[in-house]
């Protein structure tokens, strides 16, 4: 068992909610169950229309609540949450996850005292039932039979169970808005590395995901993910990195699109990513040479191309 660690900062836990409400509860009460005493939580729901303010009040009243007037996406709302927060530390959640044991948030920060060295930390993703590794999250740069259970530095994060230091905010900002849905982490770490801050792959704080379906429209990660690579390789990446970057992530979503059956979503993303990047010319921060020397270095671990297609194989992606 951990203990609740002495002196300790205030963590704050946003879970962000879009309908979904029977997982919603499941992963609240897993927050509210936390050994962790000081903490805070904040849930920021992008109008779901489904009594969340009424159930909070019954049920979690220690719990604050934004309720957004409409449904402003993934990065808004946990932007609404962060911006809310007043913890050292903030654990963002999204509403279909819940974790593991009631030790959880006591290990991020206990992992965050011991490694000063590190500002992010990217949780172990888990199935709901069985408590095993989750392959569909898994995409950093190492094989997860390999270190699927040991510490790394990685370049990735998944946005809806980390746990990130609020200096990374303040320095490299919130997560980037227009990109609505899907990849918003992959945008925030480039700009966290680049201002010399870094993730760690946390495989002793665990969090299972219960994957909801109910908000999943079947096109919408075939668009949104070929639409928002596009647009971080221009705003994120110096040229001949962005090109190298941008190749291999339009391949990537060929392929799942084709497979899926969604290759109108998949074109569709191509032409309004496209056609949006006039709008991001003064908004592009193309990280430095050191970060992309860093990012190449992580990348010589990852697995050959045939061994991730197993892992497609074997644990179907998006």
């Amino acid at each position: 068992m951990i203990a609740p660690v002495p002196a300790s900062p205030l963590v704050s836990v946003v879970i962000l909610n879009y309908k979904r409400r029977e997982a919603f509860v499941r992963g609240l009460e897993s927050v509210r169950g936390q050994s962790y005493a000081n903490r805070e939580i904040i849930v920021v729901d992008n109008n779901s229309q489904d009594g969340i303010g009424e159930y909070l009040a019954a049920h979690a009243p220690e719990a604050r609540l934004i309720e957004l007037a409409h449904n402003a996406g993934a990065a808004a709302g946990r932007n609404a949450g962060i911006a809310a927060a007043r913890g050292a530390i903030v654990i963002t959640l999204d509403n279909d996850v819940f974790f593991e044991s009631p030790f959880e948030i006591s290990k991020a920060v206990d992992t965050l005292d011991r490694r000063p060295d590190v500002h992010i930390l990217a949780c172990q993703l888990c199935d709901e039932q069985t408590g095993a590794l989750r392959l569909r999250e898994w995409c950093h740069p190492r094989s997860w039979t390999e270190f699927g259970q040991t510490e790394f530095e990685t370049n990735y994060f998944v946005e809806g169970a980390c746990a990130i230091r609020r200096e990374v905010y303040e320095s490299a900002g919130l997560y980037y808005e227009p990109l609505f849905f899907g990849t918003e982490g992959w945008d925030l770490a480039l700009r966290a590395l680049d201002k010399g801050f870094r993730i760690l792959y946390e495989p002793r704080v665990r969090i299972r995901h219960s994957m909801a379906s109910e908000t999943r429209a079947p096109d919408r990660p075939y668009y949104y993910y070929t639409r928002n690579y596009i647009w971080i390789a221009y705003k994120d990446y110096p040229l001949l990195a962005g090109v190298s970057f941008l190749s291999w992530k339009l391949l990537m979503m060929l392929y799942f699109s084709i497979r899926s059956r969604q290759l109108r979503a998949y074109f569709r993303g191509i032409k309004d990513g496209i056609a949006g990047l006039p709008r991001l010319r003064r908004e592009r921060t193309p990280i430095g040479s050191a970060t992309v020397r860093y990012l190449r270095k992580l990348e010589l671990w990852r697995p050959p191309l045939w061994t991730r297609l197993g892992r497609h194989r074997e644990a179907v992606q998006i």
